[in-house]
């Protein structure tokens, strides 16, 4: 006689849920292509939970920490993407692999607001729509509170980096390369300071309940970055050719300066600098400000196979060596071969244990 146990069960199950809070969960059995297809609600309480898909009994909590796992391990997939590679663009679309599972993740909504000002542009910057996004985040408890706050912080930084890099590209030992790029940076500089203030009225809007002096302590360090940033906008700038251009409004998006009369000396550049072609600052303007880390990464990852290698090599030369001691033309090859193998190891160790120093000018880390 069939056995309707595991169908009254799995009824009965979900019956009880829809009466009680629910966490998510997933199937260890079944094999899927589309994770999100397969989550199934769980009843923390209950003692067995049938898949709806497989219809295998499980353990409601292991379900549940099968799915908690899965959610860390993609938002560390997008961390490790954003944070040590730099590649905005594969970490948003990975944090939005989280978003479709769980649309109200706070920290994937958040990593979405840095992939947008790492692949912020000279011309074109997606601060806008980061305001946007901030908007739209919400924080239901103490906990989510701090992670928030601590996350506006790495927005803070990641601002500063974006200012940075967007100076440097437009300008030649901090001479501009023309009024255009004057303007430009101006315009970067004008939408960082009003996201940054954005920042801090979304910190002096979390209740009272919950600021703590970390709150306090930050609000104060971007007021500060704002008024520098407020300084250097109205700062004289001066182009190659010696011209001087000072800020005077903003309207319409439209940036409008006022040209000074003193000219001062630029002698020490090059004709080349002087002649900046249209195709070159094209590729200034409109490529990349941030650098990509994802080769660096690579050659990381390939250093440790590598010192590994070159260390098995080095001891396995190191016996053939004393096995050989006696015929001097294999001894002295062997030695010779070790010593080879022993430098290679010493560098290709040497790059992975000093990475990141190469990293050294990025503001943001994982921890």
């Amino acid at each position: 006689m069939f056995d309707y146990t595991f169908i009254i069960e799995f009824f009965k199950n979900y019956s009880i849920i829809s009466h009680m809070a629910t966490k998510n969960g997933i199937c260890k059995y079944c094999h899927f292509t589309r994770i999100e297809n397969h989550i199934f609600p769980v009843n923390p309480e209950a003692s067995t939970v049938y898949c709806p898909y497989c219809m295998r009994e499980l353990d409601p909590k292991e379900a549940i920490n099968l799915y908690s796992n899965l959610i860390s391990n993609m938002l560390d997939k997008a961390d490790n993407t954003l944070y040590v590679a730099c590649d905005p663009v594969l970490a948003y679309q990975e944090y939005a692999d989280v978003l479709e599972i769980e649309p109200k993740n706070q920290k994937a909504l958040l990593g979405r607001i840095l992939c947008l000002i790492y692949n912020s542009r000279v011309k074109q910057s997606y601060l806008q729509e980061c305001s946007y996004l901030l908007d739209a985040i919400t924080h239901r408890n103490a906990e989510e509170i701090m992670a928030y706050i601590g996350f506006l912080k790495k927005i803070n930084l990641a601002l500063d980096e974006y200012d940075d890099a967007v100076f440097h590209k437009v300008t030649h030992r901090d001479f501009f390369y023309d009024e255009e790029c004057v303007k430009l940076y101006i315009k970067r500089l004008a939408d960082i300071i009003k996201f940054k203030k954005e920042i801090i009225a979304h910190l002096s809007k979390i209740k009272k309940d919950y600021v703590t002096q970390t709150n306090e302590v930050l609000i104060n360090l971007i007021s500060h970055s704002v008024t520098e940033k407020e300084t250097k906008l109205k700062s004289v700038k001066h182009t190659v050719d010696g011209l001087g251009f000072k800020y005077n409004k903003i309207v319409n998006d439209k940036v409008y300066l006022e040209r000074l009369d003193e000219v001062v000396s630029t002698n020490v550049f090059t004709k080349q600098i002087r002649e900046l072609t249209d195709e070159r600052k094209k590729k200034i303007l409109e490529g990349k400000v941030f650098r990509d880390y994802t080769v660096i990464i690579g050659m990381k990852k390939a250093s440790l196979w590598l010192s590994g290698l070159f260390l098995l090599a080095f001891i396995g030369l190191g016996i053939c060596a004393y096995l050989f001691r006696d015929n001097n033309s294999f001894f002295i090859t062997f030695i010779a071969t070790g010593i080879a193998s022993f430098i290679a190891f010493i560098v290709c160790a040497s790059f992975y244990l000093s990475w990141r120093r190469i990293l050294k000018k990025r503001k943001l880390r994982i921890n």
